[in-house]
């Protein structure tokens, strides 16, 4: 038995939960409610948080671009040099230039108009999409289209997802909205529901979420036979990550972040791997218990997103 300052284990932290929460249901939870969609109903738990989602002024961005002079195709590290100490400080000063005039004439004129869409393309073009400068032009937006969001399941492939957690702005303050099955027939209508958040100027942002989260949730919407779409826009805040700090943190795990970029340590938390056996044994047990630390490592996953996007816009 592990004495009063020993970490707990995770079995001994399911046990405790099952014996804390024998007497509970979810309705006992607070800000939690049954809600009701076209594809029938699941669990729904909102929480508010006082916690500011930040974004690049354009000024910013503008002075970043404008002294960036390898957006424009056939300028690399070398050539931006000498073309600096030819005189062509900037892109507005390539604009008199021979060859690379219009080209820099474009990138002027959707800087003028503040089109950071269009920007955040060309750098796609001559860089790459995770590249640093479009988390700025992407974070470029009303804070109220940012749709940060993470998700549960019960495995990595051909199994249901069982909690999608989402945090986006409201009236000044960060709202947490989390779709919770109950149980394995409430997919359908969690899904529905997360899809319905999203709008035409909706910015998803994820971490790894391009390559597990987004896909993930396209294959179970594939499998109900569910013809809705995911926001067309997407930032992945996992390769920025890895850019500014991959030398520095013993790994790129999102809890790791925490600890070593905002000094968080979380209690009694649920590893990620172990999700799925929590949630079996919520089933088996018919006990709430093994849920709450698989919704609160979710809250705190969507909150820690809205964290680190302040970060790397600070330090990009």
């Amino acid at each position: 038995m592990s004495t009063r300052d020993e970490p707990q284990t995770p079995h001994e932290l399911k046990e405790k939960l099952l014996l804390k929460y024998q007497s509970h249901s979810l309705e006992d939870l607070p800000h939690g409610y049954e809600l009701e969609n076209s594809n029938g109903t699941c669990f729904c738990l909102e929480t508010k948080e006082n916690i500011k989602i930040k974004v690049p002024s354009p000024q910013r961005i503008k002075k970043i671009i404008i002294e960036d002079l390898k957006l424009l195709n056939g300028i690399g590290q070398a050539k931006e040099v000498k073309l600096k100490s030819d005189g062509y400080k900037t892109l507005k000063d390539m604009c008199e230039h021979p060859l690379h005039g219009p080209d820099a004439e474009t990138i002027c004129k959707l800087m003028e108009d503040e089109n950071f869409q269009k920007i955040s393309d060309w750098i796609s073009e001559a860089y790459f999409p995770s590249h640093h400068l479009n988390t700025l032009c992407m974070s470029a937006r009303d804070p109220e289209n940012f749709l940060f969001m993470d998700i549960e399941t019960l495995g990595l492939d051909g199994v249901p997802l069982i909690l999608i957690g989402v945090a986006q702005a409201s009236k000044g303050k960060v709202e947490t909205v989390q779709y919770l099955l109950r149980d394995l027939n409430e997919e359908k209508a969690a899904l529905e529901s997360f899809v319905s958040l999203s709008g035409e100027e909706t910015l998803m942002v994820s971490f790894n979420g391009r390559g597990f989260d987004a896909p993930f949730i396209k294959r179970r919407l594939k499998h109900h036979q569910m013809n809705l779409d995911l926001p067309k826009e997407h930032l992945d805040l996992l390769y920025p990550t890895r850019r500014l700090w991959k030398s520095e943190l013993p790994n790129c795990k999102l809890q790791t972040i925490e600890k070593y970029l905002f000094g968080i340590e979380r209690v009694e938390d649920v590893p990620g791997y172990l999700v799925p056996d929590f949630y079996k044994t919520y089933l088996k047990e018919d006990n709430i218990g093994p849920l709450i630390p698989i919704i609160e490592h979710n809250r705190e996953d969507v909150l820690t997103l809205i964290r680190l996007l302040s970060l790397i816009q600070k330090e990009s």
